[in-house]
């Protein structure tokens, strides 16, 4: 201590007698990667660009990856924060950030690290958005182009993917906490404010309206690469926006050049880098997401993480983690791969065994509900829908015996997972519920190409963002609510690809929307933002998203065997399903009282 002491006096010293103030004072940048240098050329627009896919890949990273508020152990994925918890899905965690995910009346927590951590981030890609937008308007910048028309072209495209995703933030925003606060300028020194207020979500729509026509009319419907956003995606949001803002007419007319065109399709015959495997159509779209694989089904996708040659690093892309169980915390299933030759000889153990021939290692953060299986099987479809085959969903546990072949791994030659609703999954005293024996989706599977490292949390592959088939069921969507007859055509083409049979008009004007919501789980189980289509759809015509009778609380009841025990808050019509707005955030805006949503 003493020796820091004298350190800490002597810089003193030095500060005090040898520093000139107007040399002291003069900012001299040891580093060109700043804004004032980087923002002067196209080259530097597009830098920028690269990190505001980077904000946006956070999604499928762990909520903890950038250390907010001495967080140090968030150990689930941010897009669970709205895929999880609902009517589909439940959290198998003790973490009291996540417990709402399992016990929904345990939301009303105004501090919860989950929600300012995403709060603040979504606010940052808010942010960088707007500074590229203002930058690019200056009049000095060097678009590169080699001539007028280009100069404008490449402006027109950084503006156009800035702004699309600005609109991308805002969907998450609004259809998490609601009325919040709206920024379009960038937030420097000399305009930095304490004052905000909340602005109503049908404003903050006209913007998001706007920022999607301008990418719709400057961005190409299809872009060279799937992993930058182009106007197929401006046009699905959009889409979805309009049937948020309930006019399913326009959200018809902006959905159908996407729907009909030549550039997209599903992908129903095998392919890519699995096609020879045992497997199907539907998820080969998973493990070959990109266009340069073939993929012409999905619209965006995230690039793996590094690009070096090696399955271990400083990857956070954590869906496979998040959506797979932890099959390895199961006693009987701790006993499987024992006999491998690499474990007996010692080369690994059998834990890394077990991942390694099963898809990889899962932390079982976010589990699906037993109603969303039981909808697979929808006029007995369940024996013959693709999509929760043994291909898509985790039914058996493999092991590798002596002999080094693969095999099935069983106990009482009956497949060790089951979907046994267990006493303490019914005990809500219980504070966790670690059923480890219950089936997942393999969606997100990666497993490791170094053994050594086959326990490894992380997945290096690239991954599927959002694809046609979820457009298609958009498109049901506004033709039902037009009282079109060919909207179940539209569902029936999703459902053609993975096997199941077709659904009839009157299939659909019995169910209604929740026929709709239905085929979205099946499909997009995992995928989808599933508290943003239940909270947009509980809104329409002026609904209460509290309300008990809501698609959001009434959904969770009929499918959830979890959350949606009574006692657990979805009968009651107090229990909030929008975000709080941080605490952190109320307290620090001294020049102006933020209203907390109802509920907390």
């Amino acid at each position: 201590m003493k020796k820091l002491i004298h350190i800490f006096v002597l810089l003193f010293v030095i500060l005090l007698t040898g520093c000139n103030e107007q040399n002291f004072l003069k900012e001299e940048p040891r580093d060109d990667i700043y804004a004032e240098n980087l923002l002067n050329n196209y080259t530097g627009f597009q830098a920028m660009q690269t990190s505001l896919y980077g904000l946006m890949r956070q999604e499928f990273c762990r909520i903890d990856n950038m250390g907010y508020y001495g967080s140090s152990s968030l150990p689930i994925v941010r897009h669970a924060m709205w895929a999880c918890g609902t009517d589909n899905s439940w959290s198998n965690n003790t973490h009291s950030s996540f417990r709402f995910m399992y016990y929904p009346k345990l939301i009303k927590q105004t501090d919860l690290d989950c929600m300012m951590v995403t709060f603040e981030w979504l606010y940052k890609v808010v942010g960088t958005a707007n500074m590229v937008i203002s930058r690019a308007e200056k009049p000095d910048i060097d678009w590169q182009g080699g001539n007028a028309t280009a100069n404008t072209n490449n402006k027109e495209s950084v503006l156009a993917q800035a702004r699309l995703i600005r609109a991308w933030a805002y969907r998450h925003l609004t259809y998490s906490w609601g009325d919040v606060p709206l920024v379009t300028d960038e937030i420097t020194g000399l305009n930095y404010r304490t004052d905000w207020e909340r602005t109503p979500v049908i404003e903050i729509r006209k913007l998001m309206e706007a920022d999607l026509l301008y990418a719709i009319s400057k961005l190409p419907i299809r872009t060279t690469s799937n992993s930058t956003v182009s106007g197929a995606v401006a046009r699905h949001y959009l889409g979805e926006l309009y049937l948020a803002m309930g006019n399913p007419t326009k959200a018809e007319e902006i959905l159908r050049p996407l729907v009909n065109g030549t550039d997209y399709s599903l992908m129903t015959t095998r392919f890519g880098k699995n096609a020879t495997q045992p497997g199907c159509a539907f998820i080969d779209v998973f493990r070959t997401p990109l266009y340069s694989g073939g993929n012409k089904e999905v619209l965006f996708a995230f690039l793996n993480t590094e690009p070096e040659n090696s399955s271990y690093g400083t990857a956070v892309i954590y869906m496979k983690s998040s959506w797979k169980n932890y099959y390895s915390n199961d006693a009987d299933i701790k006993k499987s791969n024992l006999t491998a030759p690499e474990v007996v000889n010692g080369t690994i153990n059998s834990v890394k065994m077990l991942w390694l021939v099963n898809g990889g290692k899962g932390a079982g953060r976010s589990i699906v509900s037993r109603g969303s299986i039981r909808l697979y099987n929808y006029k007995n479809q369940g024996a013959i829908d693709d999509r929760v085959s043994n291909y898509s969903m985790v039914w058996k546990i493999y092991e590798k015996n002596s002999a080094g072949a693969i095999v099935e791994y069983l106990k009482s030659g009956k497949s060790i997972i089951d979907t046994t609703v267990s006493a303490a999954m019914l005990d809500d005293s219980k504070t966790t519920i670690q059923n480890y024996k219950w089936p997942s989706t393999r969606k997100w599977d990666y497993t490791q190409t170094i053994p050594a490292n086959g326990d490894a949390d992380e997945s290096y592959n690239d991954q599927v963002y959002l694809r046609l088939s979820e457009t298609y069921l958009l498109y049901a969507e506004a033709l039902y609510k037009l009282k079109d007859a060919n909207a179940v055509e539209w569902i029936n083409k999703v459902r053609r690809r993975s096997k199941a049979s077709d659904l009839t008009a009157s299939d659909l004007n019995s169910l209604g929307l929740d026929l709709i919501l239905d085929e979205r789980s099946r499909e997009l189980l995992s995928e989808e933002e599933r508290r943003h289509t239940l909270v947009r759809v509980s809104q329409e015509n002026g609904g209460d998203v509290m309300a008990v009778n809501n698609y959001f609380k009434r959904r969770v009841v009929q499918y959830n065997e979890i959350c949606g025990r009574p006692v657990r808050g979805m009968l009651e019509a107090d229990v909030p399903v929008l975000f709080p707005i941080p605490q952190i955030f109320i307290d620090s805006n001294t020049g102006r009282v933020i209203a907390q949503n109802p509920g907390y």
